[in-house]
């Protein structure tokens, strides 16, 4: 099964897998469409998830490895290389679905898909080194997000460039949108260092409020995608309070 909104991916799966004549490739456009077709046909052994459907799209690839969950039907990742705007549904992934098989970027060409049906023929999982880095670093997502109420600061910081604003917008007091930056700063520097590779020094300087809300609202806006997504509203509200 390959879930993608560009029937190329599916076409190129279908080509990498050409050799093995057991092996139908099956393709949705949409996680609402997998949602439809498991509801009907279940009979699927692996399957290829993309995480983004565009701009507008009402549901993403968590969505997806939702309702692949609810079938037990293994599933792998599928993501384009180098897209920052991915890193935070990557993280998501291996912390609301930590049983997903690994990470194949789009780049790699067919052998990461080859050795990943070969596996499933003999009956273990493939390598797994591409997500082990998204695994290790998956913990920080919930310091970024401790509550699903954290969601609605997090959407007022993409539209909203002071204080008094984001807290009129977050129905928070301006106390609360303060030391919501200050202790999701060190946080955000963590990640884009650990997975970005941007070392940041340490916060300094007369403006320090100032700063916290600056970089934090940065990287709101490079993950708007995510923070506004309804399924990762969805998938929060469930899981318990880390206060």
């Amino acid at each position: 099964m390959v879930v993608d909104d560009f029937l190329g991916v599916e076409t190129d799966m279908a080509r990498a897998l050409d050799d093995a004549g057991d092996v139908e490739v099956v393709g949705t456009r949409s996680p609402r469409d997998l949602a439809d077709l498991l509801a009907v046909d279940s009979d699927f052994q692996l399957a290829f998830v993309d995480l983004h459907y565009g701009r507008g799209a009402t549901e993403s690839g968590l969505a997806a490895l939702g309702s692949l969950a609810e079938h037990e039907i293994p599933s792998i990742v599928q993501t384009a290389d180098g897209e920052d705007n991915r890193l935070l549904f990557l993280l998501a992934v291996f912390t609301f679905f930590p049983d997903t098989w690994t990470l194949v970027p789009k780049a790699a060409g067919h052998e990461p898909i080859r050795r990943a049906v070969a596996a499933l023929r003999a009956g273990y999982r493939p390598e797994d080194g591409a997500a082990r880095r998204y695994k290790k670093a998956a913990p920080l997502l919930t310091r970024l997000v401790t509550r699903p109420s954290d969601l609605l600061i997090w959407r007022a910081l993409l539209n909203n460039f002071r204080e008094p604003q984001v807290a009129q917008a977050a129905h928070v007091s301006k106390r609360v949108v303060s030391q919501f930056t200050a202790d999701r700063r060190p946080v955000v520097a963590q990640i884009e260092a650990d997975l970005l590779g941007r070392r940041l020094g340490p916060g300094t300087g007369p403006d320090e409020r100032g700063a916290n809300l600056l970089e934090v609202s940065a990287f709101a806006r490079l993950h708007a995608d995510f923070f506004s997504a309804p399924d990762v509203e969805r998938l929060f509200s469930r899981a318990p309070d880390r206060r």
